[in-house]
């Protein structure tokens, strides 16, 4: 069956519209493996799982569960009246599924890994029961789909005629399958009940899971046929449609009440009406999927409108969709405290995979005997285009729809290469500014003779023993590139000796260290470091059964905010046997950053001294740091600092920086 396209206005548009979305995503997709997640998502280390699970994994299993309810419905329960829907159901699904599959090589740090599972089971793993059902469903749909493409091919006659013997098996085989998996990633959910909102959690994750897929279904099935009658100007199955709408009103109400009777057993409706925005977006979701379209489907005066069939349905998919991103990822903002945006990569990149699924499902009901009652094909005759005794062309010339598509995916790809390119625009002012370690060096110091202070000359980068007619000091980084402060340590060591100990300055050490580094804790030059080490608690308090030492109540969602503080354990120095001040609001475990950290050390020794007039330098940056200035006799001069090269420093040593006083 082939349907004629070719004045088709309103197809022609939709088409444009899928190839430039695909070019688009091509292109992401394309700067994704290339360059890895980091650049193409808004995910962190809180929020791993972002759009691409939420919609393109969650939302489209959900969205393929007509496929085994529409097949339960014709081959279990004897209802032929909607045996004309069967295909276009048993298409999506497969489509659904193929975008699962998509999204998550998308979304996978090492995607070459996903056949793992086949051989390498966890059975202790949902994930594993979640991807054997994905991959074996995805394999019963093909299947049942199988004989619609082969149907054509004489050679494939046998193998048409052994698939329809087998179609109740494979049905019977789906069914089970699809329901597994369903109900299953409702199941996993259950393990990250402490990162989620109390109105998303639920023991019942797994029936409320699958009971939301068969109502999804029949309103994806519904949707889609409205849709695609719409495009082909054909005349919609509204009876049909009616049918499945009035049986997903029951279903949803099921699902309500199993909703609001759970929230109501565990005493949390009180989160329903807190005035809270999870509040607010918790009624959006429940009246876009089950309320209204409850009423649409079933009040006198709409359940038999076309209007209400269709806007329900799209109402129940929207619902559900955003229940879903709910439940996988927005719902975690209550107890991780960060918010999640998607980048406009991750947006093009998901319209993309459902752009391109569109475009095949579109090729099947063109070119295959998708719908039992094809559309009408359109007058075949047109107007000549060019006229051959007068070599003239009569009308415009024709642009095919392979030139439309070529054009389309072309703009696409441009504007996905502008997504990508403002992508790594903003994604520049947060990259990794990585801190040296400090350097062990051997020095001279010699009197100023142009003002205080002394200047230093670097003798050696120490490798090996140490030589006594030499000054150590370190080369503290001194913002990258390369260019280093010297400190002498043992000089400061004794300058603060009257004042206290190494915590002036060594405020945490770790474990079996004296004198822990700065850029242990302090890693970046400017970005915060979370120096929490979980692995590292469990390991030394006794593996999985220390968690109560740190997590004392049960009942809490187990996150930084309600675990016992990191002081209880690790005793802080008095605040008058440190200089280390925090002039920033972190979280326990947070190091700012390196910038912050050394001028908040720093700065403080530094402005005291400076209120002394012999050191009276000291308190100017210059003392330090030597960016900005003119030349070599400009830097001398204003910081009092002098650099002399060794035979032994080739070019790439680093620079120095810095005086003492």
């Amino acid at each position: 069956m082939s349907v004629n396209t070719g004045t088709n206005n309103r197809l022609i548009a939709t088409k444009a519209v899928l190839w430039f979305l695909l070019g688009a995503a091509a292109v992401v997709v394309a700067v994704r493996y290339v360059r890895g997640l980091g650049l193409t998502t808004a995910l962190t280390d809180t929020t791993p799982w972002g759009m691409w699970i939420g919609f393109d994994v969650l939302s489209g299993v959900g969205l393929a569960a007509g496929g085994f309810v529409l097949a339960a419905t014709v081959y279990i329960f004897g209802r032929d009246k909607y045996h004309g829907v069967v295909r276009p159901a048993v298409l999506t699904a497969f489509l659904g599924y193929l975008g699962v599959i998509i999204g998550l090589l998308v979304d996978l740090g090492r995607p070459w890994n996903i056949w793992r599972p086949l051989f390498h089971q966890n059975l202790h793993s949902p994930l594993f029961e979640v991807a054997m059902c994905v991959m074996l469903y995805t394999t019963v749909l093909a299947l049942e789909f199988a004989p619609v493409g082969l149907e054509r091919f004489k050679w494939a006659q046998p193998i048409v005629r052994l698939l329809r013997k087998l179609v109740l098996p494979l049905v019977i085989l789906g069914i089970c399958l699809s329901c597994l998996h369903q109900s299953s990633i409702g199941t996993m959910f259950l393990l990250t009940g402490s990162r989620m909102h109390p109105l998303w959690y639920s023991p019942l994750q797994s029936p409320l899971f699958l009971i939301s897929a068969i109502a999804l279904g029949l309103a994806m099935v519904s949707l889609e046929g409205v849709i695609t009658s719409w495009l082909y100007r054909r005349k919609a199955e509204w009876s049909v449609f009616g049918g499945l709408t009035r049986a997903a009103a029951v279903v949803l109400s099921l699902y309500l009440l199993m909703r609001l009777g759970d929230l109501g057993v565990r005493g949390m409706l009180g989160h329903t009406i807190d005035g809270s925005w999870y509040a607010v977006l918790f009624w959006l979701e429940i009246a876009m999927s089950a309320v209204i379209p409850i009423l649409l489907f079933t009040l006198p005066g709409t359940r038999n409108q076309n209007w209400a069939v269709g806007w329900g349905a799209l109402l129940v998919v929207s619902g559900f969709v955003l229940h879903r991103a709910d439940v996988g990822g927005i719902s975690h903002i209550a107890v991780t405290g960060e918010a999640y945006v998607p980048a406009l990569t991750e947006l093009a990149t998901s319209l993309g995979i459902v752009a391109g699924l569109a475009l095949v499902f579109l090729f099947f009901v063109e070119k295959l005997q998708v719908w039992e009652e094809p559309p009408e094909a359109p007058d075949l005759y047109a107007a000549p285009a060019f006229d051959p005794v007068g070599r003239q062309f009569i009308r415009g010339p024709w642009f095919g729809g392979g030139q439309r598509a070529v054009l389309a995916l072309i703009v696409g790809a441009v504007i996905g290469l502008m997504i990508v390119e403002a992508q790594v625009a903003s994604r520049s002012r947060y990259q990794a500014a990585p801190v040296d370690a400090p350097k062990t060096v051997q020095l001279t110091r010699l009197a100023n003779t142009d003002g205080p202070g002394h200047v230093f000359e670097v003798a050696s980068f120490v490798s090996t023993g140490m030589n006594e007619a030499l000054l150590p000091a370190l080369l503290i980084d001194s913002g990258g590139a390369g260019r280093h402060v010297v400190f002498e340590h043992a000089a400061h060591v004794e300058r603060l000796a009257e004042r206290g100990s190494c915590l002036l300055c060594h405020h945490r050490n770790v474990p079996l260290d004296q004198a822990t580094s700065c850029t242990h804790c302090h890693r970046d030059m400017f970005e915060a470091t979370d120096t929490f080490s979980h692995a590292g608690h469990e390991a030394a308090l006794g593996e999985r059964e220390s968690c109560v030492q740190c997590h004392v109540e049960p009942d809490l969602a187990k996150s930084r905010p309600s675990t016992k503080a990191c002081d209880a354990c690790h005793h802080a120095p008095p605040a008058d046997a440190t200089l280390v001040s925090a002039t920033l609001e972190l979280g326990a475990g947070v190091a700012a950053g390196y910038m912050d950290a050394m001028h908040g050390l720093c700065l403080t020794c530094h402005i005291e001294e400076a209120a002394q007039e012999a050191n009276a330098h000291l308190g100017q940056c210059a003392t330090c740091h030597r960016s900005g200035f003119e030349n070599e006799t400009d830097l001398i001069t204003r910081t009092r600092a002098l650099l002399l090269a060794e035979n032994d420093l080739n070019s790439g040593a680093p620079v120095v920086e810095g005086m003492s006083p």
